[in-house]
């Protein structure tokens, strides 16, 4: 796990800005794959916006799997810095999901840790739904390929697909 300072001061606007990028990836999925559903698009956004505007997160997956594996996936990896290379978009296409069942896997860093009970506990309750603790699907049989980043007030997403060797 990692922890990071602010080198500038990382606001609600830039939160927004990069759980926008993340959530555009999600609504991509929607039309593509018709998952996740289109109710759903802003609660996931929400979500990020409050976890990164914290400082909260880590990492953050999502895509389709089947038998424990991946059969697509976006992963974001936040760093303190990062440059904007290209825009959102770019979900995998024509890869076939339809007996896969939709993931979407949020890693806290150290810091979230460190917080005392009362404190997260304010901060989960605050979000638009639970999360449930659980395990990433294997990505053993394939690779992860950076194909993007983002950055906003001095927080960067490193943004990866996964590609799969069959």
């Amino acid at each position: 796990m990692s922890t990071y300072t602010y080198a500038e001061s990382f606001t609600r606007v830039h939160a927004r800005r990069l759980s926008g990028r993340v959530t555009t990836d999600l609504r991509q999925s929607y039309i593509l794959y018709d998952r996740p559903s289109a109710a759903s698009l802003e609660d996931y956004r929400v979500e990020l916006e409050e976890l990164l505007l914290g400082g909260y997160v880590e990492q953050y997956q999502f895509g389709f799997k089947k038998e424990s594996r991946i059969v697509w996936s976006l992963r974001y990896i936040v760093r303190p810095d990062g440059a904007l290379t290209g825009g959102a978009g770019g979900v995998p296409v024509g890869v076939d999901a339809s007996d896969a069942t939709r993931f979407n896997y949020l890693t806290q860093p150290v810091s979230w840790y460190l917080l005392g009970d009362s404190a997260r506990e304010a901060i989960e309750s605050s979000l638009p739904f639970p999360r449930v603790v659980g395990s990433l699907p294997s990505d053993a049989h394939g690779y992860w390929e950076n194909n993007k980043s983002y950055a906003a007030g001095g927080v960067g997403l490193q943004r990866a697909v996964f590609r799969s060797w069959s």
